[in-house]
């Protein structure tokens, strides 16, 4: 599509991450027809690791998304947490469902089966199943605005769109949610650095199959979150491991490329001893190490303009440490899909749609943000 033109579509979905396309996914499974509208000028090897627990597979086997899902992900053996200074084992564990992590959920209180993956593999999975003329890219939006009858967004390129439904994804930072509740984004003061190495650098004894975390509290102060860990799962049909160096508080290494860190920075705040598993594999990246800072911001207290709704980090962003980002987002998906096909292309699906969504994620959201890894207390309950 050129720019300056103006169209009409059925569905206009803002933003083509996780949220955005696999909705756009869904909804061309249901024979509705959906435009997506991505800012970035092309899809490319961006982002790290997610995790999709077995609840939000089962949302994607409705469009005949699980298989090859599964094809892009690796089955979790559970959660190993090793201390950082020895790599000894404290504790080796299966995952804890929601309803045991704090979240308002008493169908969920025993264990799960979590699937680590990269982002750019599903995202992938995803753009290859919506038809090339229905996903434009290089689209920053700079305005939106609706009534009761149809939505329209003008985008920075001159293009204005206009839906009988708007669906926004924009992200955490979404410009659009301004909309419907302009609380702002805020740092978190906790930084995520990501990289990639292979797994052949494991030893024979430490199968890449599943998440492990080191554990790095000694090093840091737990009781005003300010720390060090590391945390790897396997990818790409576990010949990979991706590694997530976390720092909580502290160096946040603002004044740094985000997208090439300096390694010796990096390693000040680590201790010199360590395991030297960890080094290893830091030393031996494949890729260079880029900064992903988390932001904090409040569940929207509103989802639903007219016919504008929003989903995904736009309405509820939360922090990793349930691995339900991306679970949600698929679950944001699964129950528009679901509206629509009770109430049609209109407000009234969309109210549906967040009477059901906003409460439940606003109890994950707390949980994630309250959420301390505690070997101790985690090897207790193990045994």
């Amino acid at each position: 599509m050129s720019s300056k033109q103006q169209i009409h579509v059925d569905v206009a979905i803002i933003g083509g991450g996780i949220g955005g396309l696999t909705t756009a996914v869904a909804l061309r499974h249901a024979g509705i027809d959906a435009h997506v509208f991505e800012q970035a000028p092309a899809y490319g090897n961006v982002g790290g690791h997610l995790t999709m627990d077995e609840a939000a597979i089962a949302v994607l086997a409705r469009w005949g998304l699980d298989a090859p899902f599964r094809q892009v992900a690796c089955e979790l053996a559970g959660m190993e947490i090793k201390d950082l200074e020895t790599g000894q084992v404290i504790v080796t564990m299966p995952f804890p469902d929601l309803g045991a992590l704090g979240v308002k959920d008493d169908q969920r209180m025993g264990t799960r089966v979590c699937h680590s993956f990269l982002r750019s593999d599903y995202l992938q999975l995803l753009v290859d199943r919506i038809p090339s003329d229905h996903l434009h890219t290089g689209h920053r939006l700079a305005d939106l605005a609706g009534d009761d009858q149809r939505a329209t967004a003008t985008f920075d390129n001159g293009t204005q769109v206009t839906a009988s439904v708007m669906l926004v994804a924009d992200g955490v930072r979404s410009k659009a949610r301004a909309m419907f509740d302009n609380s702002p984004a805020v740092v978190a003061g906790h930084t995520i650095l990501r990289t990639l190495c292979s797994a052949e650098l494991l030893p024979a004894d430490m199968p890449n199959d599943r998440m492990r975390f080191w554990d790095g509290w000694k090093f840091g102060d737990k009781a005003n979150h300010v720390g060090v860990h590391v945390l790897t799962v396997p990818v790409r049909d576990r010949r990979f491991v991706s590694v997530d160096l976390q720092f909580m508080g502290g160096d946040q290494l603002e004044d740094c490329n985000p997208a090439d860190l300096p390694y010796d920075r990096i390693m000040k705040r680590y201790p010199a001893a360590m395991d030297p598993i960890v080094k290893r594999m830091v030393d031996a990246r494949l890729e260079p190490i880029t900064a992903h800072a988390l932001w904090d911001r409040p569940v929207a207290t509103k989802w639903v303009d007219q016919r504008i709704a929003i989903l995904g980090d736009a309405a509820h962003s939360m922090r990793p440490n349930l691995g339900q980002g991306a679970c949600q987002s698929v679950h944001d998906a699964g129950e528009l899909v679901r509206q629509f096909a009770a109430h049609g292309l209109g407000h009234a699906a969309l109210k549906a749609y967040e009477a059901v969504r906003l409460p439940y994620t606003q109890s994950i959201v707390e949980a994630a943000k309250k959420l301390v890894v505690d070997p101790k207390a985690w090897k207790n309950k193990a045994q």
